[in-house]
């Protein structure tokens, strides 16, 4: 009986050894059966409640179809799964592979056992999620840490927190600055010059110092800072599929406060100033600048040549650096504000001009062509070792065949077999991945430059007859097209000076002039390339610069 061990555990704060004695208690169990254990797999510091974000449950999945091992043996059944489906799931493709699971307590589980361990495997999570509940809301009404780190505060063992004053003397600072007046990125931009670190040790961001309304946090929101602990504002909730943990938010009223005037920080009448000035200007933070991004051509696609940050908007169709707006002069010196008409023109301008014409798309094939030879080399050399290594294990593995039939088998040479046996196995699937490449070379699309010309030129007539109107369907389909076209348009600024002409660099998406050695995709009826590729072309944007 060939064997494969799985061990997991699912918390950071458990014993990383916990691994460790899962497998070798399994290994024990396995040799006093007689058992031949060939593999192993393992998950640390992962919940069970999951299974894709689990690398070590997933090999095991993926290897049991070739037959590698014929048993997969835990410590228990909710070390594959803590989740009645996801239980299922696993015996289930376990039982289509040939393969069967045994635990320390029962060498051959059936569908009643999955069934019940799942139950209670569930039950178990939704109980430890209850008394976790319990324990928070205990440590929120006595005034103990319920989470993470929060900046002006460190936390002991046991929840009891303490205020770090030179934390909370730049809290009280940020405060007094927004209650005289001062804007969250211009102090921000005071912090920066100065070095004040941020709450992460990077740099301030005024979303760090304004922070949510709705989720009461960032400096401005934080209700600690008052003497006031907030708690039950939010339940988190694990994505059944992903495995990833998504915030949900409750209603204000089922939220729950408990003084704690020891770990005030900001005097009473600076918070309700504070307080008053947010809800005079009805909280208007730049979330905005995230819906005024979605109506732009290129919104999300235009950077900072300076530090890398995106433009946004700056009010009056006019774009500016976010890392100069919301950091200040300390993280970036750009003050170039910008048209967002002027750059939307003259990008399509160099669409239609420039980026679809065939030199530049000769480039791109020249390019993609030796990335492809590139590729095949390294294939053939890292494929010949590997044949070799197969060859050796073939011929090993016939001469204890050999040795069977003769009855001069040992354990020792079975148990050998049984490791060449996966490794021959490994190796035959890494030489299947390392089949030559298609030969069939790619070459410019016949008709593609000029299709992108006339899509770009209908934009152009478009945005000029209707505006920035992107709701007709017409609209959306053009804009969905040209933008498929473009990667990212750096603009830098010759100077700084406040009207210095700009360099703008427009990083396009060549592969779409391409021919595929397969059929075309359609757009609007029309053929258009850039679909049906092997593999992916190389990543060799061609920068076109459209100049001042």
């Amino acid at each position: 009986m060939r064997v494969a061990l799985y061990a997991r555990y699912s918390s950071e704060r458990q014993n990383e050894r916990s691994i460790e004695d899962q497998l070798g208690v399994c290994r024990r169990h396995a040799e006093a059966r007689g058992w031949t254990v060939v593999t192993t797999f393992s998950d640390a510091a992962i919940s069970g409640s999951t299974m894709a974000n689990r690398p070590g449950l997933q090999a095991l999945l993926a290897v049991a179809g070739g037959g590698a091992f014929d048993l997969v043996l835990v410590e228990d059944e909710d070390r594959l799964a803590r989740n009645l489906e996801h239980q299922a799931n696993i015996f289930n493709r376990l039982k289509h592979a040939g393969v069967g699971i045994a635990t320390l307590s029962s060498d051959a589980i059936g569908i009643l056992e999955v069934g019940l361990k799942g139950v209670m495997a569930e039950l178990y999570l939704v109980n430890l999620g209850q008394k976790t509940r319990r324990g928070m809301r205990a440590n929120a009404e006595k005034g103990l840490a319920t989470g993470s780190r929060l900046y002006g505060y460190a936390t002991a063992s046991g929840g009891d927190m303490r205020i770090i004053e030179a934390e909370a003397c730049v809290i009280r600072r940020i405060l007094e600055y927004f209650a005289a007046g001062d804007s969250t990125r211009e102090i921000a931009a005071r912090l920066n010059t100065e070095g004040v670190p941020g709450p992460r040790g990077g740099p301030w961001n005024a979303s760090s110092i304004h922070g949510s309304r709705q989720r009461a946090n960032g400096i401005l929101h934080t209700e600690l800072y008052a003497g006031a602990k907030v708690w039950n504002r939010m339940e988190v909730r694990k994505d059944p599929v992903t495995g990833r943990r998504l915030p949900i938010m409750r209603p204000p009223a089922e939220w729950r406060r408990t003084d704690v005037p020891h770990l005030r920080i900001v005097p009473a009448d600076l918070w309700d100033a504070v307080q008053g000035r947010l809800a005079a200007a009805g909280d208007s933070h730049p979330r905005a600048l995230a819906n005024a991004r979605r109506g732009s051509l290129f919104g999300g696609l235009i950077r900072c040549g300076m530090c890398g940050a995106s433009y946004t908007a700056d009010g009056g169709g006019r774009l500016m650096c976010a890392g100069r707006r919301e950091r200040g002069p300390a993280v970036c010196a750009n003050t170039r504000t910008l048209s967002r008409a002027a750059i939307e023109t003259r990008v399509l301008d160099g669409l239609r001009d420039r980026l679809v014409g065939r030199e530049q798309a000769a480039i791109y094939v020249r390019a993609y062509h030796a990335a492809r030879a590139a590729e095949a080399r390294a294939r053939v050399d890292e494929r010949g070792p590997l044949e070799r290594r197969r060859a050796e294990l073939l011929r090993a593995i016939d001469r204890v065949v050999d040795a069977v039939a003769a009855g001069a088998a040992t354990p020792r040479m079975m148990e050998r077999m049984a490791a060449q046996e996966v490794e021959r196995a490994d190796i035959e699937t890494r030489i299947a991945a390392l089949e030559p490449v298609a030969s069939a070379p790619v070459t410019l699309h016949p008709g593609a430059a000029q299709t992108y010309a006339d899509i770009v030129g209908r934009l152009r007539e478009h945005l000029a007859d209707a505006g920035a109107d992107q709701s007709s369907t017409e609209s959306r389909q053009l804009v969905e097209a040209v933008r498929a076209l473009v990667l990212k348009i750096v603009v830098t600024p010759r100077s700084l000076e406040p009207r210095a002409a700009v360099d703008i660099e427009l990083h396009g998406d060549l592969a779409r002039f391409l021919t595929p050695p397969g059929p075309a995709p359609r757009w609007g009826g029309q053929m258009v390339a850039g679909g049906g590729y092997n593999h992916a072309p190389p990543a060799v944007p061609v920068l076109i610069r459209l100049g001042a």
